[in-house]
């Protein structure tokens, strides 16, 4: 039985979300981690300064253009990293030099193929910047919420055993 107006469950419990402002949906794209080629959205997202959720060679990191200093701040409040916190990844030698900050290698294809598409090197971060990076980008949603403006799923990424195994 329920009351009317109030929504009938169970237990008599009901849920509100945490955030005080109506959510918008999260675009997921799902990416072949083996394909070179990367959605057009998500060249669209990057160099319009938004964050992108990807996969990386460990786990799932949220990033955007390190040359968008809007960004790089958006980057940091969403995550509560400073930029002290922030890898960042270059695509060339150019990427490199425009950063002038020390780049971090990256193996994965993905993200490769979204800095030569949109000819950016990256700013990026776990979702949680004291944590690693998480293994699905369900896991990134899960964390994120709508904060970010686009999340590209190339499937599970295997973390690494732990040292000493």
């Amino acid at each position: 039985m329920h009351e009317r107006g109030r929504p009938a469950n169970y237990y008599g419990l009901t849920f509100q979300s945490a955030v005080d402002r109506p959510q918008e949906p999260i675009v997921i794209l799902r990416v072949d981690p083996h394909d070179d080629a990367v959605p057009r959205r998500a060249v669209e997202v990057l160099r319009a300064g938004g964050l992108i959720v990807f996969p990386a060679d460990d786990g799932y990191l949220v990033g955007c253009s390190a040359l968008d200093p809007e960004a790089v701040q958006r980057l940091c409040e969403v995550t509560g990293a400073g930029r002290e916190d922030l890898a960042y990844f270059a695509g060339s030698p150019e990427h490199a030099a425009r950063l002038g900050a020390p780049t971090r290698p990256l193996h994965h294809p993905v993200p490769l193929a979204l800095m030569r598409a949109t000819g950016l090197p990256l700013a990026a971060t776990p979702c949680r910047p004291d944590a690693a990076p998480v293994p699905s980008a369900q896991h990134a949603v899960f964390i994120l919420g709508d904060a970010a403006d686009l999340v590209l799923d190339a499937g599970p990424i295997r973390q690494p055993a732990p040292a000493g195994r």
